[in-house]
């Protein structure tokens, strides 16, 4: 899924009935990084995420979110917004709303790749 930043595994983010989702943060080519949101069973094949939440350009390095948050913000936004409804279809990439109520739901540390 990319070039993590600081060698960051990312977390397995479990939505109930919508399913688990693999939430991490990326910066595959420098700055502005992205928050990737795909398939949980498919980050184990190193497969692209389907869902890109671009971070703010200029915001990143002055963010006081942890990745946690960050991940916890992204699922948020995709939820409120209905990009994780139905699932993740084909790819989207949208900008991540800094304002965005982190997800209050289960994560947990992924297995690093």
């Amino acid at each position: 899924m990319g070039t993590a930043k600081y060698d960051h595994p990312g977390y397995i983010a479990d939505i109930g009935a919508q399913g688990q989702y693999y939430v991490g943060v990326w910066c595959p080519h420098g700055y502005p990084a992205h928050v990737h949101i795909g398939d949980a069973a498919s980050a184990a094949d190193s497969v692209d995420a389907s869902l890109r939440l671009r971070i703010p350009d200029g915001a990143f390095q002055s963010l006081s979110d942890d990745f946690e948050t960050l991940c916890r913000r992204a699922i948020g936004q995709a939820l409120n917004t209905g990009l994780l409804k139905t699932g993740l279809g084909g790819f989207q990439e949208t900008r991540l709303a800094l304002e965005t109520e982190p997800w209050s739901g289960p994560m947990q540390a992924a297995a690093k790749q």
